[in-house]
């Protein structure tokens, strides 16, 4: 892989109706990073209308279409789109696999030819650039505390640069005293006794793992009605974290 200098950010871009946060820097250097909202697609109420899973309830040719919006709105082919089937662990699945809808939360890519994807509606998508390759993080609270962000950092080599997607943040995500609890064992932020934050955990694992340069979008998934939101909305859509080498 060549040598990259990348310092992350995020932001918004509109193609084709499709609005997206993109990192031009990372692109310009032959990584494309990409979160999406729910805007741009083809899926119907309560899915409309960008939703990107086939396990939400959604219409199956609704889900494949958006997903082709998606994918050529970044000059990516669709066929090269990886999601794997999340389980809210820390399961690390390589390209050679990446195809083939087994678990996992991890998707690690070394060379074009495959898009790392990860789907969220309120979890915080991640990606990791490192010297030996780029992961895609789907990570809730139990993929923070279990050793998701962890578990990508090391399969990547000396990170470079990370980026941090939408999530639900303290201000809304009312969680138990159970996880919490689980929080603190492993020393994460948590904004108060009842609420944490899935970003900002994500951010400090980062730091943690050893990633110096990292970008993090500050929007709430829960707040923001752009972005699909399982705890304010229940039976809804899920957006994307997208991440491939061109």
């Amino acid at each position: 892989m060549k040598e990259m200098d990348l310092h992350p950010s995020l932001g918004h871009a509109d193609v084709d109706g499709l609005c997206l946060l993109v990192d031009e820097a990372a692109r310009e250097q032959g990584v494309i990073v990409a979160f999406s909202d729910r805007s741009g697609g083809v899926s119907k109420v309560p899915f409309a209308t960008l939703n990107l899973s086939t396990r939400a309830g959604d219409v199956k040719a609704a889900v494949i279409e958006n997903r082709g919006r998606l994918m050529r709105s970044v000059g990516l082919t669709p066929e090269s789109l990886a999601f794997l089937k999340q389980v809210h662990g820390a399961q690390v699945v390589d390209e050679s696999a990446a195809h083939t809808g087994c678990e996992g939360d991890v998707v690690v890519i070394t060379k074009p030819g495959t898009t790392a994807g990860v789907l969220a509606a309120d979890c915080v998508p991640v990606v990791v650039l490192g010297e030996d390759g780029l992961a895609a993080i789907h990570a809730g609270w139990r993929g923070l505390v279990g050793g998701a962000i962890e578990a990508g950092v090391a399969r990547v080599g000396r990170p470079v640069a990370a980026w941090v997607g939408p999530s639900i943040k303290g201000c809304c995500y009312e969680v138990g005293h159970d996880v919490v609890g689980a929080f603190h064992e492993k020393a994460l932020p948590v904004a108060d006794g009842r609420h944490v934050d899935t970003g900002a955990a994500a951010y400090a694992l980062l730091v943690r793992t050893g990633v110096e340069r990292s970008a993090a979008a500050n929007i709430c998934t829960s707040c923001d009605k752009r972005y699909f939101s399982h705890r304010r909305d229940g039976m809804t859509g899920r957006q994307a974290g997208i991440a491939a080498f061109i």
